[in-house]
């Protein structure tokens, strides 16, 4: 059984003061609240947050840049503590943020492979054949036996999107969605996608993709200077949060107007 419980947290970030910032941290129309200390500025990034997951869960998370997004995911990630409230986590975590993080110019993709086997775990039986199942999903032919400092862009891409086979877990957490740029690959990759999420007990995806949300999540959960403002059914709360961009892009030139003309 995997669940994830978070009772009441919140997340703050915390930088030094540099002289007299006070006039200048102005509110900005994104981003998180920013609450003026003696010696410290504490950028409030996730505020008495609740939010119960387990079996079979599905949840999106939506929200404007700076609205909490990546800092919940890091949470139940394990990447990040809360400065208050509680959290408990059952299950083997597997969070997708950056598949090719930690992958070595002067080795090998076979050697890279080897070493994101590893990493994630994958029993000392099988690494052989599934580095193999990666050689013959990126393509690279007798280039998975080079140094990836040797490949283009396009070849380092179709090496990391093909590592999609190592991933295991109970949990899944991703940042975004994973695309494959190259289209010769894309049908490949999003086969493998289907396979994570219907292996995963539970699943925590951000995105700001209507169409991948209603696709691939039950619930979304919209974040919003760090609280949650609204969850419930993607039919239900996207069409309020589309509203909601709309009126706010609306009262912007009206804003600008408005000081230019005071001015």
């Amino acid at each position: 059984m995997a669940k994830i419980d978070i009772d009441n947290v919140s997340v703050s970030y915390f930088l030094r003061k540099r002289g007299d910032m006070t006039k200048s941290l102005e509110r900005g129309a994104v981003g998180a609240q920013i609450i003026i200390g003696q010696r410290y500025l504490e950028i409030a990034a996730l505020r008495s947050i609740s939010l119960s997951m387990k079996d079979g869960d599905r949840v999106g998370l939506i929200g404007i840049n700076g609205s909490g997004k990546s800092t919940l995911l890091k949470l139940c990630a394990g990447a990040l503590a809360a400065q208050s409230g509680t959290l408990t986590i059952e299950g083997r975590i597997s969070p997708q943020f950056a598949l090719g993080s930690g992958m070595r110019a002067s080795l090998t993709g076979r050697q890279n492979t080897e070493l994101k086997c590893l990493y994630l775990g994958v029993p000392q039986s099988t690494i052989a054949r599934h580095i193999e199942d990666v050689k013959e999903l990126s393509g690279l032919g007798g280039y998975f036996e080079l140094p990836i400092e040797s490949y283009s862009a396009g070849m380092r891409s179709r090496l990391v999107m093909s590592l999609l086979r190592l991933v295991r877990g109970e949990i899944l957490i991703m940042d975004e969605w994973v695309n494959a740029a190259d289209p010769s690959l894309s049908a490949a990759i999003g086969g493998l996608q289907a396979q994570l999420i219907e292996r995963a007990k539970i699943l925590l995806l951000a995105s700001h993709s209507r169409r991948v949300l209603e696709e691939w999540v039950e619930t979304v959960v919209w974040l919003d200077q760090g609280e949650i403002r609204a969850q419930g059914k993607v039919a239900e709360v996207y069409p309020e949060y589309q509203d909601w961009m709309k009126a706010r892009k609306a009262v912007k030139p009206e804003a600008s107007a408005a000081q230019k003309k005071s001015d």
